[in-house]
């Protein structure tokens, strides 16, 4: 169905907010206060989700976008309006997000991070899709699809990234990737050396064949490996070094590393600042990006990490350093949490997935009492969630900051800190 529409706002997930004719409305590439055509493309749980097919009267903020991909490659949402308004749509995204989801009433100010615009991507996932030609196409899923949008190159990549990308969409090298579905690529902070990971379904002696052709012709290229979904073949270096304010991190496949070409050092900076004690958590660590710093201000950092490769990362990390007060714990937080009744922290840092830390893990967390907490979250409605409940059991929220990662896009990165206000009022053993 067609229908004209006017939103009132934008919501988290890329998307405009409105009603018509009683019903709540979604739709992407509309901005508030315009009025455009969409089209409905399915309902769920009572909302319309839709698309624009035409802006009628388009709002003073829009301007063209530079990708000739967007709207169809699922990467962006925000091309259709400049840089300055969407920093500002995703602070009252994330304070309405507060509000409505967390019950927390921020009124204080929430102070933005800024990236440059363009080739801040340090990482990419390049699908793959085999074509009639027998070669293969490489790009993006469209948007709420998985369909393939090929493309020439990608406006938020890094300058190493997009010339990878030239040289494996060249026939040279797209005619060889039959099997694979997926292509990782990770650049280091100068932009220089990548680290590359074929994932898909080849025999071990041509799945090595490709990676090694792939370490001695892709430019940069130091680490390539074959990942078949139960083993990963490495050849070259077994890691990528990844320089980060004084400290560089060991980085190996399937490690956990922030995407961020320009904002990591701000944001590791904003987590450590002021931070002096005893004992240091550095809890979802990854391979110890807060955990080397956190270091030098403690007596003790206890850094836990469920993935093995990251782990070995982490603990690798801390010994490059001569960091011997960091206990590198190979374990599920909530594994962790719930064996460490007699444990004591003065702070904890939190950097989960999207699914957030969780209320039971926050349960468990509360026993050790820490005094301050830094919770850096990629996902504000599972934020706004542990927030909620961290502030009624006790926790005020102190300050709140957005560091626009992912400029064009909905993603939100945030840094939260709290401070332990009276006793606890949960009681639990570990």
């Amino acid at each position: 169905m067609i229908f004209e529409f006017q939103p009132d706002k934008l919501v988290y997930g890329g998307e405009a907010l409105g009603h018509q004719a009683g019903r709540t409305v979604l739709a992407r590439g509309v901005l508030p206060g315009e009025r455009a055509e969409v089209e409905d493309i399915r309902t769920a749980k009572g909302v319309v989700h839709a698309r624009a097919l035409r802006i009628l009267e388009p709002a003073p903020e829009r301007v063209a976008p530079p990708c000739p991909y967007f709207g169809r490659c699922g990467g962006c949402q925000y091309q259709h309006f400049g840089n300055e308004l969407q920093v500002t749509a995703k602070q009252e995204i994330l304070r309405e997000t507060l509000r409505r989801l967390g019950r927390i009433n921020w009124t204080g100010e929430i102070s933005v991070h800024t990236s440059p615009p363009w080739n801040y991507r340090n990482r990419a996932e390049l699908k793959v899709a085999a074509t009639p030609g027998g070669e293969a196409a490489l790009g993006f899923f469209e948007t709420e699809s998985n369909r393939l949008c090929p493309v020439d190159a990608c406006l938020i990549l890094s300058p190493r990234l997009n010339e990878l990308l030239g040289q494996l969409r060249h026939p040279e090298w797209s005619s060889r990737l039959s099997g694979i579905s997926e292509i990782e690529i990770l650049a280091d902070d100068r932009d220089e050396r990548a680290m590359l990971t074929f994932r898909g379904i080849l025999s071990p002696r041509d799945g090595e064949r490709l990676a090694r052709e792939a370490l001695a012709q892709l430019p940069g290229a130091i680490s390539v490996g074959m990942d078949d979904g139960r083993r990963l073949t490495v050849v070259g270096e077994a890691a990528l070094p990844y320089r980060v304010g004084g400290f560089t991190y060991r980085v190996s496949a399937r490690s956990f590393f922030q995407v961020s070409r320009f904002l990591l050092p701000e944001l590791v900076e904003a987590v450590t600042a002021e931070t002096s004690g005893a004992v240091a958590m550095d809890l979802f660590a990854g391979v110890g990006l807060f955990t080397l710093p956190l270091a030098r201000h403690f007596g003790q950092v206890i850094a836990v990490e469920a993935d093995p490769r990251a782990a070995r990362d982490l603990a690798a990390n801390a010994r490059a350093h001569a960091l011997e007060n960091v206990r590198a714990v190979t374990e599920t937080v909530s594994d962790f949490l719930r064996r460490c009744a007699q444990a004591e922290a003065d702070v904890v840092v939190l950097d989960p997935p999207r699914e957030g830390v969780g209320i039971n893990n926050l349960k468990q967390l509360l026993v050790l009492r820490p005094q301050r907490l830094a919770y850096v979250s990629c996902n504000p409605p599972t934020l706004a969630r542990d927030l909620g409940f961290l502030v009624n059991q006790g926790y005020t929220l102190n300050s709140l900051e957005l560091f626009d990662f992912f400029p064009h896009t909905y993603h939100i990165e945030s840094l939260a800190k709290l401070s332990r206000l009276v006793k606890n009022s949960i009681g639990m053993s570990c």
